[in-house]
């Protein structure tokens, strides 16, 4: 398991507000694009409306998926053992005007405090790798009604590309991250009763040594995310060697 305290010390550092130069040159929110579509698209599938659904967001960064569940409707409680990633949030909603759509708790993911059945999304991006996964999907899966979804995207294991990158130069190494293998995806979904795990991105990160605004970004990301489109179709297998998974859960 994580050591949680080294985890909240490092990020009530990197989401302090004197430092959102380094939080914008992380941000991939834009790169990951198909697969937080892909996440919100299979969400409105299941359930036809997301209005007044009640949404357990952990690990909200600063708040851009709970903006977006507000936007769509839902009712959100986002929670975190960073209280400056919960600040930040905060703010984001309250200049959209939709504080009254989202509560902010500061709260361990390994011991909810919530009522069972008590929610009808739990969702979660790049923060599995920071915590017990098995556990805190257990926990999730308590606090879900029937029928509802625990939702993730997490960074995989397995992409010998990124590895290397990770091994070099990632931001986060101080926080020793456990990256999430194929097998334990699998573990987390055999707890529920039906279950998706879709693969994102073998390759196409390699976009990013381009500013993301320029003509060159734009071009390298179109035609390496087609590439890798059909090679994923093509070679269903190699699921498992992508960068990303988006796993949908239904209780």
């Amino acid at each position: 398991m994580q050591n949680t305290k080294r985890t909240k010390k490092y990020y009530d550092k990197y989401w302090a507000e004197y430092n959102i130069k380094e939080q914008e040159k992380s941000n991939l929110r834009k790169y990951q694009q198909e697969a937080l579509s892909y996440a919100f698209q299979s969400l409105k599938d299941h359930f036809g409306s997301l209005k007044n659904k009640k949404v357990l967001e952990i690990g909200p960064g600063k708040g851009y998926n709970l903006l977006q569940f507000a936007k769509l409707g839902a009712y959100v409680t986002a929670i975190d053992i960073s209280k400056n990633s919960l600040n930040l949030s905060k703010e984001l909603l309250a200049r959209h005007n939709l504080s009254s759509k989202v509560k902010f708790i500061q709260m361990d993911a390994h011991n909810l405090q919530f009522k069972k059945n008590e929610f009808d999304i739990v969702f979660l991006q790049t923060t599995l790798m920071h915590l017990d996964p098995l556990k805190v999907a257990n926990q999730c899966k308590k606090v879900l009604k029937n029928n509802g979804i625990f939702l993730f995207i997490e960074p995989s294991a397995h992409n010998l590309l990124i590895k290397s990158y990770r091994s070099f130069f990632s931001k986060f190494k101080e926080t020793k991250p456990d990256y999430l293998t194929y097998e334990q995806a699998i573990k987390i979904s055999k707890l529920f009763k039906s279950w998706e795990i879709k693969g994102i991105y073998l390759f196409s990160f390699f976009c990013l040594i381009f500013d993301e605004n320029s003509f060159l970004y734009n071009l390298s990301s179109s035609i390496l995310k087609r590439t890798e489109e059909i090679l994923l179709m093509a070679f269903p297998a190699l699921k498992k060697k992508t960068w990303l998974y988006v796993s949908i859960n239904i209780k």
